[in-house]
């Protein structure tokens, strides 16, 4: 998570077959989808993508496989079935890949729930605001949690979930993009997640306008609220904001430089910004 990727409309260029333009969304003929062949692991890596894509192969292989040539094999087996698409950013020099569920891929999944009589996911393939910022959250916590053995993500819900489960709670709306808990040296912090990609100063956009809606609520089912602000200016103007106006919960913020430096469990994260930055686990305790 270098960067606040933000809901700025940014050109894709699609993988596609020969005459069609790579700059819109493959079209397919309905029902020309073939998953013969296809195997539990195939399904679920594709479920993943309509939860949490789009996602780049390294995403993919933290998520699910530990493996790139496994990933990139079993993405490319999703790509040519039709159920997935390829594509990569105009304004990305890397030109790195991302994969997200295709159109007929989220009928096929749709299906196959329907026919094992398990439940079709809210919002299935439609991304939410926000959902490049939280899937790489989701998946900095996820390596985390691996390669330092003594992190563990418990739970994690993506942004229809979370504002479905704030409102069954009396919260709400906010602008919210994912909730996690988070389980280190014994101790365990619930969080909410947000992103501010707002670069202007306080006087043109409050700072924490997004987050009204806890001022509302009778409480905040969470440890802390994080919000993961575009700059420091914007940082300090909230919590100048919430010094005036606080709210029924304790907030935490940082940069994307900050978290890219140090990673989500990592030192960086201020209550306050005169005082130093603590890791995740330590706004348990605070």
């Amino acid at each position: 998570m270098a960067r606040c990727l933000g809901e700025a409309a940014v050109a894709r260029q699609y993988r596609q077959r020969a005459g069609e333009s790579p700059k819109l969304a493959p079209t397919r003929v309905p029902g020309g989808v073939d998953v013969r062949g296809l195997t539990a692991r195939h399904w679920s890596l594709l479920m993943v993508l309509a939860t949490h894509g789009p996602l780049h192969t390294g995403q993919v292989v933290t998520l699910m496989f530990g493996s790139r040539p496994a990933a990139v094999r079993y993405l490319t087996a999703l790509v040519r079935a039709d159920l997935a698409w390829r594509f990569v950013y105009d304004n990305d020099s890397s030109h790195l890949a991302y994969y997200e569920v295709s159109t007929d891929g989220v009928a096929a999944l749709k299906s196959r729930l329907q026919a094992t009589g398990r439940p079709t996911p809210l919002g299935l393939g439609r991304p939410a605001r926000g959902q490049l910022d939280a899937s790489a959250f989701l998946v900095a916590l996820t390596r985390t949690s691996r390669e330092n053995g003594s992190g563990h993500l418990y739970r994690w819900r993506r942004a229809t979930d979370t504002a479905m489960w704030l409102r069954d709670h009396g919260v709400g709306p906010v602008d919210v993009v994912g909730q996690g808990t988070w389980i280190e040296d014994g101790a365990t912090v619930s969080f909410l997640l947000h992103v501010d990609c707002q670069p202007w100063k306080a006087t043109n956009v409050s700072a924490s306008m997004n987050l009204d809606g806890y001022r509302r609520a009778n409480g905040v089912p969470a440890t802390v609220i994080l919000v993961v602000c575009a700059t420091t200016e914007r940082q300090r103007c909230l919590h100048t904001e919430l010094t005036a106006d606080p709210l029924p919960a304790r907030v935490a913020t940082t940069t994307p430089d900050r978290l890219h430096e140090h990673g989500p469990a990592g030192p960086a994260w201020t209550v306050d910004a005169t005082r130093p930055t603590v890791r995740l686990i330590d706004l348990a305790r605070s």
